[in-house]
């Protein structure tokens, strides 16, 4: 029998050897500096309504450092003698550390709260008396911001932080995201949809940890008001809604939402490797019927309709909206759900893709855009190890569970989405509904789409309550492009 001294020789010695499978590659395998950037108290930015996608990975199957994490290797990040070996290594990286273990994790306003119970959590489970573990939790950056905002400095980013799969592709060709190791990926790749492996992958290799399935919108409605079949066409939902004294909310004036005109008019928005340029087709007869679309909406605002949510935002003008009874329907995502539940009652509260709209005189189907939210580590981390250890404790099936009920944000870990709730949760229909309509937002690279203001036709079409001539329709959208094609 091996003694306990002997056995716990043996376990450091494997934890070193370890280290490159529990620790993803980086430029300078944790030799980068630590960050603060910004406080426990930044100013918050709610970023998940903002942002969805999909960062296209080719394959499914990813690697960790170089090797191939297959099924067969998997070994239960649970298991006690797995645990001990990891907290082994993450003891040698805060030795070589001063003892300590400092992490900085980056998240949303909107979810620091509740990431910040998963810390405290994610600290007890891997506690040990060589190391004290701290995590700084800065809310100063959403999701939709993260990636870009690494880019800017990564060795001056947080070690761990939470984005929109679109960022992917553009931190793994700047280097600024690590590798998953071996282990974890392992993990990753047995206990989560296969296509939330994918959003996770580039070129055959995974970068990071599938959070949250449901980065897209749909439809929330009042069923006192509407009933299950009566949800599937804008037009006769603004009517009801009126004669009931309340309005249905779509945010004409949002980039993200409105671009899912565009997408049903058969638009094109492509990023062109050559010239390294964004590339809209909004010029055409096809982003002409789409204003038209738009504006067709606009003409109800104020009468059964509401399409900008002002100066309060898209969450708190849906919060208000049902709480006060303002609002019949909403256009929103699925972190507004817990809110929706507790202002009208659970009982009443239906979800469905969204309906259509009228375009070309017909009832078209209208699209979406519909992604993921992941978690990365940063390549520059001085905490390789750890860092992928709390990456991977914070996207769980145990903290997504947790995050459902707390938060409402649907799982991706595949035995998280059989819990009954959530497997029952219309949202989750909705989802899954919407996805044939749903557009990834990888299409939309570096922030390039967002910063022509596509949403100037949304706005304009909102403030003269749709009444735009099809020239001026074709101005701005032609303004669009050659604002695109000059970036």
């Amino acid at each position: 029998m091996v003694s306990k001294t002997k056995r716990a020789l043996a376990l450091v010695l494997t934890a070193m050897m370890a280290a490159s499978v529990l620790a993803g590659c980086g430029p300078n395998n944790g030799g980068g500096t630590q960050n603060s950037a910004g406080g426990e108290n930044s100013a918050a930015s709610a970023g998940g309504e903002n942002s969805a996608a999909s960062a296209g990975g080719e394959d499914s199957t990813a690697s960790g450092t170089g090797s191939t994490a297959s099924q067969a290797e998997v070994k239960d990040i649970n298991d006690p003698e797995v645990k001990q070996t990891i907290i082994s290594a993450m003891e040698k990286e805060a030795a070589d550390n001063g003892g300590e273990i400092s992490l900085v994790l980056w998240c949303s306003g909107d979810d620091k709260p509740f990431e910040k119970t998963l810390v405290e959590a994610f600290k007890e489970e891997y506690a040990s008396d060589k190391y004290e573990i701290k995590v700084k939790i800065v809310n100063a950056y959403g999701e939709d911001k993260a990636g870009s905002k690494v880019l800017e400095n990564p060795q001056e980013a947080g070690d761990v932080f939470n984005m929109a799969d679109d960022q992917l592709s553009q931190l793994v060709t700047a280097n600024a995201i690590a590798e998953v190791g071996a282990l974890f990926q392992g993990n990753v790749v047995a206990n989560n949809t296969e296509d939330a492996v994918k959003v996770c992958s580039v070129n055959g290799k995974s970068y990071a940890f599938p959070k949250t399935s449901d980065n897209g919108y749909f439809l929330y409605y009042d069923k006192r008001v509407f009933k299950d079949d009566e949800v599937d066409n804008f037009d006769e939902m603004i009517k009801k809604a009126n004669e009931n004294g309340k309005s249905v909310y779509y945010n004409i004036t949002g980039p993200w939402y409105m671009t899912g005109f565009f997408f049903t008019a058969g638009c094109d928005i492509t990023y062109d490797v050559t010239t390294d340029k964004q590339v809209a087709t909004f010029n055409t007869d096809q982003g002409l019927s789409a204003g038209k679309a738009i504006c067709h909406l606009a003409e109800s605002q104020g009468k059964g309709f509401e399409g900008s949510p002002g100066t309060v935002g898209d969450n708190a003008f849906v919060q208000q909206g049902f709480q006060e009874g303002t609002l019949a329907a909403a256009v929103i995502g699925t972190w507004m759900g817990p809110v929706i539940k507790e202002a009208i009652g659970e009982e009443n509260v239906g979800a469905a893709k969204l309906p259509t709209v009228l375009m070309d005189g017909e009832q078209k189907q209208l699209d979406s855009f519909g992604g993921y939210k992941i978690v990365g580590v940063n390549a520059y981390t001085k905490y390789p190890i750890s860092s992928q250890v709390l990456a991977y404790y914070l996207t769980s099936e145990d903290s997504q569970i947790k995050r459902y009920q707390e938060r409402g944000l649907i799982p991706t870990n595949t035995k998280a989405l059989e819990d009954e709730k959530i497997k029952n949760d219309p949202a989750l229909k909705a989802i899954e509904a919407q996805m044939p309509y749903a557009h990834p937002q990888g299409v939309c690279v570096g922030g390039t789409y967002w910063a022509v203001k596509p949403e100037t036709i949304g706005s304009e079409a909102y403030d003269k309550k749709g009444k735009l001539t099809d020239d001026r329709i074709k101005e701005i959208l032609q303004n669009i492009v050659t604002q695109l094609e000059g970036e």
